[in-house]
């Protein structure tokens, strides 16, 4: 099995809060792996280190056989090209068009002519089925045509490995089968490494092919969801059944 990404023994702390206390996690190459956990568990925290945002206070992250720690500025710079990141609102830049957004990494780092760019922006809007919208302002459009938006701006370049962070937050049940369906389409027809933070149970059994879970700063199960659905794990099983019961702390 070939990997896209590894983390080994990572920690993270801000002053003397631990946030990581040694996470170990090797992602799948070409395949969706979903990070679940409760709140303030460091989800997101950790999706910055895993694309160089943020380095670990302790620990390795390998990304294509590279040891992003050990990276100088540019390299890292270069590396963090592989990777499109879908925030969890889009964060589309509201005085930008729709055509202006989704070209922005295509004219910041890329050598394309104006030409090439036009026709890779409709190219990028068609794979998910958004048309005519290149004048439309941020403003204009539904939570799920900006997370589309998002999306096209996520892989205008063409990255290895997209990163979602909390994609569903915030959208009724029908626009959450949308934008699922969009990850899951995404990976399959970009044969990408999709890496998910999420807190939705019901999406993650969906369209996962791999899911782990963090408590306590540490990786506390890894598998296919039929794992997560027949572990004894106390934590899993908790967090699951939305219990207030186990050993996962409310306070």
């Amino acid at each position: 099995m070939e990997y896209a990404l590894e983390c080994i023994d990572v920690h993270k702390s801000f002053g003397r809060h631990q946030i990581h206390k040694g996470i170990n996690l090797k992602v799948v190459k070409g395949a969706i792996t979903y990070i679940i956990g409760p709140s303030g568990t460091g989800k997101s925290v950790l999706l910055k280190q895993l694309c160089g945002l943020m380095p670990p206070t302790k620990g390795r992250v390998i990304v294509n056989g590279k040891d992003l720690t050990s990276l100088n500025r540019n390299e890292l710079v270069n590396m963090r090209k592989k990777f499109g990141i879908l925030f969890q609102n889009a964060a589309l830049f509201d005085s930008m068009n729709v055509f202006q957004n989704v070209a922005f990494p295509l004219v910041e780092h890329s050598k394309m002519s104006k030409d090439e760019i036009a026709k890779t922006v409709t190219e990028k809007l068609r794979l998910v089925g958004m048309k005519d919208v290149e004048d439309k302002m941020p403003s204009e459009l539904s939570g799920g045509m900006r997370k589309r938006v998002g999306l096209d701006r996520a892989i205008a370049l063409n990255p290895d490995i997209i990163l979602y962070d909390e994609p569903t937050t915030g959208l009724d049940p029908i626009m959450c089968d949308v934008v699922d369906t969009l990850i899951h389409d995404t990976q399959k027809q970009l044969g990408v490494t999709s890496i998910v933070i999420s807190h939705d149970i019901e999406s993650t059994l969906k369209i996962a092919d791999y899911i782990a879970m963090l408590y306590d700063g540490k990786v506390v199960l890894y598998g296919t969801p039929e794992d997560f659905k027949n572990t004894d794990n106390p934590y899993v099983k908790q967090f699951f059944s939305a219990s207030k019961e186990g050993p996962i702390s409310i306070i």
